[in-house]
């Protein structure tokens, strides 16, 4: 049965006499699903099945996907990503246009489907809601904190003027990951080490964290003299910056 399900999707979906006919075309993937779940496929794998097998298809098999499955969201997502990381942009895009869930969720949803592509459905998201960018990137930050260097240099890359937003966030949300976070800042965007001191000094746990984020921009190749300038910028105390050989 599964053969023959195959062989028709095959002709349908890929005849070129049928080029026209999108909207049979649709109505065929919406059957063909519907009959693998009911033979206790989940959608997932159904999903991921089809678009493996007919990836010049993608949307129409994803939009379908939503369409027939709105509650099931999250499997339709997984199976599509799964499938291939690279239908980011239609599994997102498709997903806000039906309404399926909160920007939030579909992001979040996104990043545990395919961890190591959490820049991806950032930059994805921010070009589908650019006036979200602020919440998506905090929302991805907090889903992967792991993915968080790559995360920051990919957006920052993409939007260089979000630069102090993206920085100031990362520090505040990933308390524990403040000196990673910073050394990456200083070795992937060294003109800006200025910058970064001084957004990390504001962003400090303690004053004791403060000599630690000048000796790393000193060790980094930032000047003395400029280190504890972008530091008292920031808000250091003079009695820490006394402390500076």
């Amino acid at each position: 049965m599964k053969v023959l399900i195959s062989i028709l999707a095959f002709v349908f979906l890929s005849t070129s006499a049928l080029a026209g006919t999108s909207n049979n075309k649709q109505k065929f993937v919406t059957s063909l699903l519907e009959k693998q779940v009911s033979n206790n496929m989940s959608i997932e794998r159904s999903l991921s099945s089809l678009l493996k097998s007919y990836p010049d298809q993608q949307h129409m098999i994803i939009d379908s996907a939503y369409q027939l499955y709105p509650d099931q969201y999250k499997q339709v997502i997984r199976g599509a990503l799964r499938a291939n990381p690279s239908y980011s942009y239609d599994v997102i895009e498709l997903a806000m246009k039906h309404n399926v869930a909160h920007c939030d969720e579909i992001i979040k949803e996104a990043i545990k489907a395919e961890p190591a592509y959490a820049a991806d459905v950032v930059l994805v998201a921010s070009t589908i809601h650019p006036q979200d960018r602020d919440q998506i990137f905090q929302t991805a930050l907090m889903t992967q904190p792991v993915m968080a260097d790559t995360i920051i240099n990919a957006t920052t890359e993409a939007y260089p003027d979000d630069f102090t937003l993206l920085l100031t966030m990362a520090f505040e949300k990933l308390p524990s990951m403040f000196m990673e976070v910073l050394e990456n800042a200083f070795n992937n965007f060294p003109d800006q080490s200025e910058e970064v001191v001084t957004i990390a000094v504001k962003n400090v746990q303690n004053q004791q964290q403060v000599q630690l984020v000048i000796d790393s921009a000193i060790k980094s190749g930032l000047s003395v003299d400029d280190a504890v300038n972008a530091a008292i910028a920031g808000g250091a105390n003079g009695e820490i910056i006394a402390k500076v050989p």
